[in-house]
Parts: structure tokens; sequence; C-alpha cells
């Protein structure tokens, strides 16, 4: 045949029916031949997920396990993935659907839901159009296509009720075993969530030493528990015993505690070996004190915010003026980011210098030495974009420039991190849904579904998944690139 355009090509990734489609065509469709044993083994079962969700919705576990005996011994096949396809004809009611291909086994209504799903609202029962309503050339029609699609009406937003869903050739999961559906509780809540939620607070975030069995233990306050009187979990935050955890209500947290409000000044204080730099603290007592930056070192952690953001306005963190391991100790308090490349240099007092870039934004004119300890890659690639190699202070450069896998690197790496990321999300949504004391309409348990969805969108589009403290707190560091707390 002729193209239709000469600047047009098509390429076909994927061909309707699947294969999986056919067997179970001819495992619905009476006039046609039975598969073998074989083939029908090779259809799958429902996903665990799919399950969860159907859970969800009411339907008793042992009803669904009922379902997944049967289908093991082959004496059920009600359900099956179906592609999403827009109704050509436009003569399929709004709010129904069709499944072409099943003959007089066509089911009345039928549970719907696309992947990823975690919760009783990302899926619908749905009413199925039956082919009597259709003239015979639109069931001729559909019945040329064989099973395998599930129909959309014409302009219609049902779609869009499915978990967001669209037709661009997403598959759905369809379920039309009468037992389950008789399961599903129409009028429930699938908004419903146990727990009540309360919004982080200024509270929430907020680091002071506390007395946990006589030991004073750097703590902070990860979560709101209730109001009336406003009350808070707290967690222990050193490495001085196991991790603890108490409730304490504002007025505990804030009477007399050592918590740093503001900085007010600094100075230096010492002379020689013993020269140490001081900040002028105000706390929540009410008192003001002069404190080293060791001794602020001992009481957090990590940098308490008045204090990181007081280094920064004054330029602290950039002119060599702080000790290097407490100015990395301030710059994490800030959420610094990673090093996305480096664009200049210069020679101070005889050191070199690089100026980093970072992701959140910031750059910083950093001492090579520890540009070295950061990335190494990027330290490479400027010095063989600039023609640095062999120079003075340079000539052990050229053993760091990776300019060919570079970009591929980064991008793996990436593209690795963010797997990981996603799994982890996943595995917290499942625990927490089948733990019993938490379960599956548990406010923690939604929030982890919720960004393990989210989470699959983040190699393609980027973003900040956002979570509770208490939540965001479980994540490792890495992970936490990944991720933003509700209150930031």
């Amino acid at each position: 045949t002729e193209p239709l355009h000469d600047d047009i090509v098509l390429n076909v990734q994927k061909c309707f029916p699947w294969e999986s489609h056919k067997i179970m065509g001819r495992i619905i469709n009476d006039h046609l031949k039975d598969p073998t044993e074989r083939q029908k083994r090779e259809v799958k079962k429902p996903c665990n997920d799919v399950m969860r969700v159907l859970l969800c919705k009411g339907v008793d576990g042992d009803v669904l396990q009922r379902y997944e005996d049967d289908f093991k011994e082959q004496i059920k096949f009600n359900h099956a993935s179906l592609i999403g396809v827009i109704d050509p004809t436009g003569l399929i009611p709004s709010g129904k659907v069709f499944i072409p291909g099943m003959g007089n086994k066509t089911p009345s209504r039928v549970f719907v839901t696309r992947n990823p799903c975690t919760e009783g609202k990302d899926g619908i029962v749905a009413e199925v159009a039956s082919s009597r309503d259709f003239p015979d050339d639109v069931v001729e029609f559909f019945d040329s296509l064989g099973f395998g699609a599930l129909v959309f009406p014409l302009g219609d937003e049902l779609p869009t009720k499915i978990n967001n869903g669209d037709l661009d050739g997403d598959p759905y999961f369809c379920m039309w075993d009468e037992e389950v559906l008789r399961g599903i509780n129409l009028d429930s809540d699938d908004d419903r969530c146990e727990g009540k939620v309360l919004t982080d607070d200024d509270v929430v975030g907020y680091e002071l030493i506390y007395k946990i069995d006589g030991i004073d233990r750097a703590v902070k306050v990860v979560h709101k528990l209730k109001e009336d009187p406003d009350t808070y979990l707290v967690e222990t935050d050193d490495k001085k015993g196991p991790q603890t955890h108490r409730e304490l209500t504002r007025d505990q947290i804030f009477a007399g505690r050592h918590v740093l409000t503001e900085v007010v000044g600094h100075r230096y204080k010492g002379k020689g070996k013993s020269k140490d730099f001081e900040f002028g603290c105000k706390w929540s007592s009410g008192g003001e004190t002069w404190e080293s930056s060791k001794s602020i070192r001992k009481l957090y952690p990590v940098s308490p915010e008045p204090l990181s953001e007081y280094a920064q306005s004054k330029g602290l963190l950039s002119d060599g003026l702080l000790p290097t391991n407490f100015c990395k100790w301030v710059k994490k308090g800030l959420g610094e980011g990673d090093m996305t490349k480096i664009t200049d240099h210069k020679t101070v007092h005889g050191n070199i210098e690089v100026l980093c870039h970072y992701s959140n934004g910031n750059e910083e004119w950093v001492p090579m030495d520890e540009a070295k300890e950061d990335c190494k890659i990027f330290l490479g690639a400027y010095a063989k974009d600039k023609n640095l190699f062999g120079q003075p202070g340079w000539e052990k450069m050229q053993g760091y420039w990776l300019s060919e896998v570079h970009d591929v690197m980064c991008k793996q790496m990436r593209s690795n991190e963010i797997n990981s990321f996603v799994s982890t999300l996943y595995k917290k949504w499942t625990q927490a849904f089948d733990i019993n004391d938490v379960g599956r309409y548990h406010w923690e348990t939604t929030t982890w579904g919720s960004a393990y969805k989210q989470s699959l969108e983040l190699d393609k589009h980027g973003g900040l998944i956002r979570l509770p403290l208490l939540m965001y707190r479980k994540l490792t560091p890495k992970q936490q690139k990944y991720a933003d707390t509700v209150s930031s």
C-alpha cells in the first residue's frame, strides 16, 4: 500500500489482541476451540494489589481466597487485564462499558481498576452494555475485535473515575465474578480513613534536649497526635541509646527546655589551637548565652534551623571562617542539594577553589579537596572542558574524567535510586496494609500508598514526594533526596 504521508513513520510496538487475550477468549466463548491445559495455566491470577483494593471495597477475605483457589483449580476464569479503548460507534450508553468477545457470557456488571492501585477509590463497579442493544452491523464489528478490549463510551469521563485512567493503551483489570461483586459495598466510603490526620504545625520538626531515663537525649518532634491539649510524638535523634518515643504536650516541649529560637551574633573566642567560633543564642526559656560551635554540636545531631539560616545570611558558609566539619554540619541543616556541575575556578592564597552548583539552586566556592570528596566526576569533567589536565594542581584530574559515560552514569544512578525509592514506598504500603495495628484504612497506610503511586512518575516528571515528618524520617538519606516534608 502507498504511505499515508512522506513525513510520517508508524512504529507498531504491540499487536492487539495479546496471546493471553486469545487464550481467555477461547476459555470464555463457547463457539471457539477450548485452549489446552498448558495454555490455561499461562493465564495469570489477580495481582495482590487488586486483591487489597477489593478488601478495601468490602469483599470478605474468604471470598477472595475461594476465588483464588477456584482459579488455581481452573474452575473459574472470571477476570482479565483488558486494553481500554474508545467506542468508535458512539452507541455505548454513558456510564457503561462493553467487553467484546464474551458472547452469551457477557456479564451485567464488572469491577474495574488499573495499576498502580492502593485503596478503595481506585476501583469502581460499572454496568456492562448488552450486544442486544446494538444493530447487527455494530455487533459484527465488535465481534471482529475478539476478546481483549474494554470499550468505553464516546466522550464519557468514566476512564478518569478509574484511578485517573485514560485511553492511551493502558490495561484495565476487570473482574466479573458474581460472588466477588456481591461482596463489594457500593455504599462504602472510599475515602474512609482511620485515625484523625492532623496537619504538621510549627512545633513539628522542633529539636530539643529532653531527659529520658535520667539521660539528656536529643529529641525531635515528628508528629502531631491530638488537639486540646496539643500533643506530639517526639523521637530520640542521637546515639546515646536505643531509639525511643515519647508523647509530650506543647507545654512540656516549651517549658524551659533548651530550644534554640534565634541566633543574634557571632564572634571568635580564644587563641591558637583553642580558638573557637561562638554564637549568640536565644533560647525558648527566655535566656541568652554565647555558645561555641562544639557545644552546639553536642546539643543537636543536625544543625537547628535558626543557626543554619543565620550562618547563611552572614556569609559564614563560603569564606572559610567556620571549621570545615562544622560548616558541613550547618549546610546539612539547610538541606544542601547534590552537586550538579562545576563552572569556574580560582586560586586563593595558593589553594584552588571551584564554583559548585547544587540541585537546590545554590552555588558556592569550595576548596578543591572538599569538592573531591563530594564528586570527583564533576571535577574531571570541568578540567577536561577547560583543558586543565597537567596544569599545577590539576595533575590528577585526568583520572577523574569520565565524560564519555558521565551523563549515562548520572542518569542511571538517578534511575536506580528512584527505583529503590519506589520499591521502599511500595513495601511500606503493603506492610502497613497487612499489619493489624495499622491496617488498610489507617491514614499512614493510605499516605504510603499515595506516595508510592506518585513516585512512579518521578523518573519522567521529577518533583518531590511530600510526606509527614514522621514518615519522612523512615526513609534513608538517599531516599530523602526525592521527598520533602508536608510542612516544608
